[in-house]
Formats: structure tokens, C-alpha cells, sequence
């Protein structure tokens, strides 16, 4: 009978006090614990940390070099499973997400797997998943020279890991999660999307700006062309994603999932500020 699989889960984090409860009660949840939880500290300055004492499970690292990047290679780097999950803060997990993943990598093949999101905090949670599973699904089935992984619901095999690490590019101004993709598909390694492996995110990106968007999901197509990949599948997904910006924005700005109202209070009196980006 064979060993079975374990889970290494990995959180990068960087001012995350809003989200990294939720996202760890999300863990404890899970029907199968995973081996391990380890968090990355990537600098921050709020308040992120003070929950992980209600979390006894959690390992704590530190990365000095700032970026997710470097966070997440110092988790995959420490990881022990056979797998390495890699979420990220404001990720919600289904509960049988270690389960799925598990059965996911009892095929030898499979290097590495992404799974399909909702915005919990979004009308309609978790049903509107339908949106992303769409693209996703159709990109994955037809558009085969376009590998992804999406950072926020993914894993890869630890052993593939090691084949690829000292590959990967080491740059601020791309996607990682992309990047890791592309480098695995390269090296002729088995990836999956399933759209069974599901978990919810947050849709805070919606607090940018246009420019500011823009100028984030250019990261996309600068991640893929400078590995020789111009391929309609990257056109096709950065088309999706600025029209659903340009029409989700306007409904997180004045939808409350506190409530699960729409609130004209939220949309002109509460805005959060915009999240980071690499090239801030």
C-alpha cells in the first residue's frame, strides 16, 4: 500500500490584518488537515500577525526581500509534503479543498493543478464562480500553448518544484504564479485546472483605478512575451479581465457582504484604498 500524500500549505503575506483570519479559519475547516501551514511574513506593518495566535498550527516565516515572489519561494523552499499548496490571504477554502487536492496528484502525472474561485464578497457568492470557471475552463481546454496557474488556488508537486526552481525568472514585474507556469509547460510537465477545486477570493483589486488596473494586468502579457508566448489565449484573458473590472467595480463599491445589500453609503462614503502593486 502506498504512503500517502501530504500537504504543505503556503500563505505570503504583507498587511493582511483584514483577511488573514478568515482565510485560516478556512484551513482549520478542512475535513483533511494539511501536514503543515506555513505563513510568509513579507514585511508588513499592520496588525497581520496578531491572529496566527489562534492558530497553533500555523508555522511562521520571515522574507526581508520584499515581494511575493521571494515569499512564496521562501515557503515552497521550507515546505515538507509531497505537495505544496500555495494560497493567498484573502483566499477562502472550500472544505474539502486539501481532500480534492489529494486526489487531484494520485495521478503520477500531475505536476501542478489550479482550481476555480468565487468572490465571496461579490453579489451572488459563492454561485458567481461561473464567471471565472468559464474562461478558465474554455482557455485550458482550447487554448493548450497557454499554461496557468493562478496563485490564489493552486499546488504543485514538491518534486516538480525542485526540477524548475533555479529556472524560474527572478523579476518584479511579472506574474509569478504565471511565470511558474510557463516553466513547467516548457519542461513538458502535466498541469490541470479543475474546476472542482474550488475556493472564494476576495474582488479588492475592484478598489483600483483604471490606469492603475491597466497597468497591473499588463503584467500579463509582459510575463508571457518574454517567454516567446503571444498566444490568443493571453489576448482573450486580458480582454476578460478589463471588461470585468470596468463592470464588476461599480458593484463592490456598493455591495456590503456584510449584509449582502447593496449600500449607496458604501459606494460614496466607504471606499478602501487600492491595493499595492509590484511596481509601486
Amino acid at each position: 500500500m502506498s504512503k500517502p500524500l501530504t500537504v504543505s500549505l503556503i500563505i505570503p503575506v504583507y498587511n493582511e490584518q483584514d483577511y488573514l483570519y478568515r482565510c485560516l479559519e478556512s484551513v482549520a475547516a478542512q475535513t483533511v488537515a494539511p501536514m503543515e501551514v506555513i505563513v510568509i511574513d513579507n514585511n508588513s506593518t499592520d496588525n497581520t500577525l496578531q491572529c496566527l495566535k489562534k492558530f497553533p498550527f500555523v508555522t511562521l516565516l520571515h522574507e526581508p526581500k520584499q515581494g511575493a515572489l521571494y515569499a512564496r519561494n521562501r515557503g515552497f523552499n521550507a515546505s515538507k509534503g509531497d505537495i505544496i499548496g500555495r494560497i493567498d490571504a484573502d483566499t477562502r477554502l472550500e472544505p474539502n479543498w486539501i481532500a480534492k487536492l489529494i486526489e487531484d496528484f494520485e495521478d503520477a502525472d500531475l505536476a501542478a493543478v489550479t482550481g476555480s474561485s468565487h468572490w465571496y464578497d461579490m453579489p451572488f457568492s459563492p454561485l458567481n464562480h461561473w464567471v471565472e470557471d468559464f474562461f478558465k475552463n474554455m482557455l485550458f481546454k482550447h487554448e493548450r500553448n497557454f499554461p496557468f496557474l493562478f496563485g490564489t488556488n493552486m499546488a504543485i508537486r514538491k518534486t516538480a518544484w525542485k526540477a524548475v526552481r533555479s529556472e524560474l525568472c527572478d523579476q518584479k514585474y511579472i506574474f509569478e504564479d504565471a511565470d511558474l507556469a510557463i516553466h513547467l509547460f516548457q519542461n513538458k510537465q502535466t498541469l490541470l485546472y479543475d474546476i472542482n477545486l474550488r475556493a472564494g477570493m476576495s474582488a479588492r483589486r475592484g478598489t483600483d483605478t483604471f490606469k492603475g488596473f491597466l497597468r497591473y494586468i499588463k503584467l500579463q502579457k509582459i510575463t508571457y512575451g518574454q517567454h516567446g508566448i503571444n498566444t490568443i489565449g493571453s489576448s482573450i484573458s486580458i480582454m476578460a479581465y478589463v471588461v470585468g473590472f470596468i463592470v464588476l467595480r461599480p458593484l463592490y463599491f456598493c455591495y456590503d457582504s456584510k449584509t449582502q445589500k447593496f449600500s449607496l453609503r458604501k459606494l460614496f462614503f466607504d471606499r478602501n484604498k487600492p491595493r499595492p502593486h509590484p511596481f509601486d
